[in-house]
């Protein structure tokens, strides 16, 4: 007799249908060939996007954040209601700035990358986040593709000192990389 075989049983996850704003389940996606992108720095913390991934529908954004040992305590006592839950991590900010003006402001409500309801315009989430006592890190969904011509990653961190600050890419560059990206199944098919 197994460990688990008295155990129950888990309760099957209801099928939640998949809209094309979402992160894609059946896709791989194109690596965009991009180094480091430093977004801000201070002598508490610095911020950059580690990685972009391409898919057919959106895009990927890695964010890598490295806090100075004791700098975390020190911001923690410079926020407004002290350091709840994520305290100094959850005040970052990001955004994306469209080649066509459009202004992207970036979603931390851990709804994840979809609802039911189309959104009215470009999104911006988190979907995972985590890491140690000097180290954060978050995975941004885009949805949908850039358009050709200047991305701006626009970012801001004002309890480590790190300013408003926006740093551009070329939208072209992800574009590419959809080509890289490998569909594994039809997205309705689980």
């Amino acid at each position: 007799m197994g460990f688990f075989d008295d155990a129950p049983a888990p309760e099957p996850e209801p099928l939640r249908p998949h809209h094309p704003w979402d992160l894609p389940e059946a896709e791989f996606p194109g690596v965009v060939p991009l180094n480091t992108i430093v977004l801000g720095q201070t002598e508490q913390a610095a911020v950059a996007v580690t990685g972009l991934s391409a898919y057919s529908a959106g895009f990927e954004i890695f964010v890598t954040a490295r806090i100075r040992p004791g700098a975390e305590a020190a911001a923690g006592d410079r926020m407004p209601g002290g350091r709840g839950p994520g305290g100094p991590r959850r005040s970052f900010r990001l955004g994306l700035q469209l080649a066509d003006g459009t202004k992207v402001i970036g979603d931390h409500g851990g709804r994840g990358p979809g609802g039911d309801t189309e959104p009215g315009g470009p999104i911006l989430r988190t979907f995972m986040a985590g890491g140690g006592p000097h180290s954060t890190f978050w995975r941004w969904w885009a949805w949908p593709l850039p358009p050709a011509g200047s991305l701006e990653f626009v970012c801001e961190w004002p309890v480590f000192g790190i300013p408003e600050t926006r740093t551009g890419v070329d939208g072209q560059v992800i574009l590419d990389a959809v080509a890289h990206s490998v569909r594994l199944w039809p997205e309705d098919q689980g």
